[in-house]
């Protein structure tokens, strides 16, 4: 099967179509006129917007969702073999297929740009897109994240380019034809994958393949800021020529500068190894690692010819991404972030730059677990991420469908982040009393920072109502 055949299904079912990575597919097929339809357990944010496209969407998984024009399934990787649509699908012997393999299928149409990692990838391949877009490239968009100048985490181009977010939860992203590619870090996480059998070394293997893959006329950007990634870049450039690296500490082929943060986001100054310098260069979002991000999206740019005005005006022009450090709440001077952040580096870069953004103000963070095999094989790294918070709200673990494993729920969590010293931790028996807690702690000036990739998301979207209420 190839993406010409994807475009002459009667209809495509997606099992888990309310995924941000999966309706992103949805979308695009939607764009080319395929009929769309899928299931998930619930709604979201999501959902009006795949309904306005045209699909239909379905509240949980059941064989009868299986319609009798549905003529191939998607999937994510974590449905099971015991799913009533897959059960039902292989009754009838409807072709199933993994959203990687779709995503394939599509990129296979396009040179493909595609931005690999354990953190940052979701903004890095919004400020890539952006840079193509305001290139004039007009790139089609994939991504796991809504682009806020996009207002969607997908995007039709009619130019050769296509940007995508890869996937390393299933090592889906070794088998994308990208070619040009990037690495922004690489952390044990998503050791639960059976290819991964609980060893970091397998993952890392998958990184260096993914580099290796990159043909000689593409380029794979690479951060030597993780110490990871700089063992494969030494591992790799003396046989590799298409090896660029970045770097905000040490000295890399493309190096961020005199970075600042104010109430209108960053600056910073791009020094290239060459000493070609661009000065100035403004973003409006936060957190400095935005300036390191940006750094892959100045390196593909440069490399598809594009000059430094087009880079300043496209770094000017991204206003960031649903769900990383993004506002959605004001009670009294209170202002109410929400972000994805689920790793523990993730949770700590960000709760720094929301330290840096309340400065003499307090930050109290709420914390929803994710995962208890996550808690698990990061519990020290957890009890270690929130130095930045005066306070700590400590939810349930979000199970994503895990059972739980001992030492690493919501009690434990509380203890060890106690034992590392954090002072003030309070443990959350239920959302319902979020807004009881976090009204006593607050005054104006003060962030509240939700953080976590279940069901926190809509804590934070309805926190400044339920404080008015309190």
């Amino acid at each position: 099967m190839n993406f010409q055949d994807i475009k002459k299904q009667s209809k495509v079912h997606f099992i888990g179509l309310g995924g941000i990575g999966m309706s992103a597919l949805a979308f695009i097929l939607r764009e080319l006129n395929v009929a769309v339809q899928g299931s998930d357990l619930a709604e979201n944010y999501l959902t009006p917007k795949l309904r306005e496209a045209g699909a239909t969407y379905f509240v949980g998984h059941k064989a009868e969702n299986i319609s009798d024009d549905v003529s191939l399934i998607v999937q994510t990787s974590i449905i099971k073999t015991q799913n009533p649509e897959i059960i039902e699908a292989q009754k009838r012997n409807i072709p199933i297929i993994t959203r990687a393999n779709l995503l394939a299928m599509i990129m296979g149409e396009y040179k493909g740009i595609t931005i690999a990692g354990t953190h940052g990838k979701t903004s890095t391949t919004g400020i890539t897109s952006l840079m193509l877009e305001i290139g004039g490239l007009d790139p089609t968009v994939i991504n796991g994240g809504v682009i806020h100048y996009f207002h969607s985490n997908s995007k039709i181009g009619k130019g050769q380019y296509l940007v995508a977010e890869s996937d390393e939860s299933d090592a889906s992203f070794v088998d994308l034809p990208s070619f040009i590619g990037a690495v922004t870090n690489i952390e044990a996480e998503h050791l639960e994958f059976s290819g991964y059998a609980g060893s970091f070394e397998k993952q890392k293997a998958c990184f260096e393949r993914y580099v290796t893959q990159i043909p000689e006329n593409g380029m794979c950007v690479l951060c030597i800021d993780s110490p990871e990634v700089e063992k494969i870049y030494d591992k790799l450039k003396s046989t590799k020529k298409n090896l660029v690296t970045y770097s905000a500490k040490k000295a890399a082929d493309l190096m961020v500068k005199n970075t600042k943060m104010d109430a209108t986001g960053l600056t910073f100054d791009v020094l290239f190894k060459s000493g070609r310098e661009i000065k100035d260069i403004k973003m409006p979002v936060y957190g400095e690692h935005n300036a390191s991000n940006a750094l892959v999206a100045i390196a593909i740019g440069d490399f598809l010819g594009l000059n430094d005005a087009q880079i300043i005006k496209a770094l000017a022009t991204f206003n960031g991404v649903k769900r990383r450090f993004t506002k959605v709440g004001e009670y009294e001077g209170v202002a109410i972030i929400d972000d994805y952040g689920h790793h523990p580096t993730e949770i700590s870069t960000t709760l720094k730059a929301a330290r840096h953004f309340a400065g003499k103000h307090k930050v109290i963070c709420v914390f929803q677990p994710h995962k208890y095999s996550r808690v698990h094989d990061l519990f020290n790294e957890f009890c270690n991420a929130f130095t930045d918070a005066d306070y700590l709200i400590v939810s349930d673990v979000y199970s994503a469908g895990q059972a739980p494993i001992a030492g690493a729920g919501q009690d434990d969590l509380v203890a060890g982040i106690t034992k590392a010293g954090h002072k003030n931790v309070i443990k959350m028996n239920s959302e319902k009393d979020l807004a009881q807690i976090v009204k006593p702690l607050i005054s104006a000036g003060d962030i509240v920072f939700c953080v976590g990739a279940g069901t926190v998301t809509y804590w934070a979207a309805a926190l400044a109502d339920q404080l008015k209420n309190t």
